[in-house]
């Protein structure tokens, strides 16, 4: 769910990454952009493989994901970038996502997809990244030490949270009240290159 008013975004086509987001105004640094809002599934019961449409699930908990209704625009749009301009912020147990930096308009919203290292069982692996950054990895997975200091960053912020009551089969209802903007913390450009 869009937490921007419309006339902030747009969604357009890309050359290879199929739909994207683009600014159609400029969007501060901070600024929350939209609440990842679906139906909550357990992650064990899902099917990697079979999902020909791309990479919409997001977590949740340690078992369970959020799982974006497709047929609505929503940040589930964002396409992946090795150097990207969003992030994401966990508040009330929600993933917000947010302006990393100021975004120019015409400019394509990113995230980084925050994929486990590479292994074994990602093979053959089709998680590559088209981003074409000058940073670009050609990968969507975050190199190990990246996804370790990451790892340690979310557990520090569980900490602090409240534990999520998780229904699984419903949806995630969205929060009656968000933040307008996230407090700048040195880990997002660490670990987003920028």
């Amino acid at each position: 769910m869009f937490l921007l008013a419309d006339d902030f975004w747009q969604i357009k086509a890309t050359r290879e990454k199929g739909l994207g987001v683009f600014a159609k105004k400029e969007i501060c640094a901070g600024i929350i952009i939209g609440d990842y809002l679906g139906k909550v599934i357990k992650t064990a019961d899902y099917d990697l493989d079979r999902d020909k449409k791309g990479l919409f699930l997001m977590y949740f908990t340690d078992q369970a994901s959020i799982y974006p209704n497709l047929k609505k625009p929503g940040i589930h749009l964002l396409n992946h970038s090795c150097t990207p301009n969003c992030w994401i912020y966990i508040y009330c147990g929600h993933s917000l996502f947010f302006a990393l930096r100021k975004i120019n308009p015409g400019e394509e919203l990113t995230i980084s997809y925050l994929l486990s290292p590479k292994d074994e069982t990602c093979n053959p692996c089709t998680h590559i990244c088209k981003c074409s950054s000058k940073h670009c990895t050609g990968t969507m997975h975050l190199s190990r030490d990246k996804y370790e200091k990451w790892q340690k960053f979310q557990n520090n912020q569980k900490k602090k949270s409240k534990k999520i009551k998780v229904v699984f089969g419903k949806n995630l209802q969205k929060l009656t009240s968000y933040p307008k903007t996230i407090p700048d913390n040195p880990i997002y450009s660490l670990i987003a290159n920028i």
